[in-house]
Parts: structure tokens; C-alpha cells; sequence
């Protein structure tokens, strides 16, 4: 007997899945190739949880008034550039 001829559908299918396959795996290349670059602050690496403590210090100096409203608004945006950075 001759062996069946796959369907249109099943073909289909199959690329479909080739393709979210083969996006998936961009996907994870471009995130290991984000990971691997890291936010360098005075030489040495800085990461979201450091950026947002820093951010929750300046917050409470300023409340406590060791800070200027113009010093905490120049190092609140300096903070959100490496977190936009990263």
C-alpha cells in the first residue's frame, strides 16, 4: 500500500510550528544578548535593584531636608536614565 500524502492542514501546521520555533529562539537570543550588557556606573556594574535603592535613599534625604529639591531632581533623573538604560 502506498503510504498517505500528509494534508494541507497538517502542513501547514508543521510550518506554523517551525516558525514560532524558530521566533522563540530569537527571542532568547536577544534577551541573553540584553543580560549581557550590563549598566557601568564609576567602573563597576549596576542593576535595577541598586538603581531603585539609590532612588528610596535620595527620597528620604530629601524628606529629612539633607537634600536640595535641585540636587534631588538632577540625581532622581541621573536614576532614571540608568533604569531606562538597562
Amino acid at each position: 500500500m502506498a503510504k498517505s500524502r500528509s494534508t494541507f492542514g497538517k502542513i501547514q501546521r508543521e510550518q506554523e510550528k517551525r516558525e514560532r520555533a524558530r521566533e522563540k529562539q530569537e527571542r532568547r537570543e536577544l534577551r541573553k544578548e540584553n543580560e549581557d550588557e550590563e549598566v557601568v556606573v564609576d567602573g563597576s556594574p549596576i542593576d535595577e535593584s541598586k538603581i531603585l535603592m539609590e532612588f528610596a535613599k535620595i527620597h528620604e534625604d530629601f524628606a529629612d531636608g539633607r537634600m536640595s529639591q535641585e540636587d534631588f531632581e538632577t540625581r532622581q533623573e541621573e536614576l532614571r536614565q540608568l533604569l531606562m538604560a538597562q
